[in-house]
């Protein structure tokens, strides 16, 4: 990889560290620099709209990276609602891991700007999208509706995330967990419900 594209990974992954744990207004441009060891002028290269620039970034390059989290854990499950179990459990070891001090970037992301920075909106928008995506694709490859399947992946998506701010707040990993049953036994009775209606 060529040096100045180095740093471009850099300072996102850097920014996005630091906007897990502290948030976006709480974090200068010098300690996203420092984290990353990018030169400044790197960094108006490739975000010459400053710090915003890299907030969109880092909200883009969030979707293909959690969503091929969950793509493996798809290939290694028996059913869809195992993946979801799973992946609050992944979501827990990662926020346990960093003493419950680092949350989605996303979230905080979007809890700061989405009402004041439709580009960052947009890219966290498609983003969490995509992670809907990937779980509502194997529901229907399981046999739900499309329609279904769909609503059903976003309300675990949106209790994972709800889950995760519980869990850095209570710092316990309990939360997230629950989270993570309660999505799963939501998918399960869908299954039931929609077997017991074929009949």
């Amino acid at each position: 990889m060529p040096r100045a594209a180095t740093h471009r990974t850099a300072i996102i992954g850097a920014a996005a560290k630091l906007f897990r744990r502290q948030g976006y207004a709480a974090t200068g441009l010098a300690e996203i620099l420092k984290l990353s060891g990018a030169p400044r002028g790197s960094f108006y290269h490739y975000f010459p709209g400053g710090k915003i620039d890299v907030a969109v970034a880092v909200a883009e390059t969030a979707g293909p990276a959690v969503r091929a989290t969950i793509a493996k854990l798809a290939d290694e499950d028996a059913s869809a609602a195992d993946l979801v179990r799973r992946f609050a459990r992944q979501l827990a070891d990662w926020l346990e891991k960093s003493g419950y001090a680092e949350g989605c970037p996303i979230a905080t992301l979007m809890l700061e700007l989405a009402d004041k920075e439709p580009a960052v909106a947009q890219a966290g928008a498609a983003s969490l999208q995509t992670w809907a995506e990937e779980i509502a694709a194997r529901l229907v490859s399981e046999g739900l509706p499309e329609d279904r399947a769909a609503r059903l992946a976003r309300f675990a998506i949106a209790a994972l995330e709800g889950g995760m701010v519980l869990t850095r707040v209570e710092r316990s990993r309990a939360a997230l967990e629950e989270a993570g049953e309660e999505a799963a036994a939501a998918i399960e009775a869908a299954f039931i419900s929609a077997e017991i209606r074929a009949r």
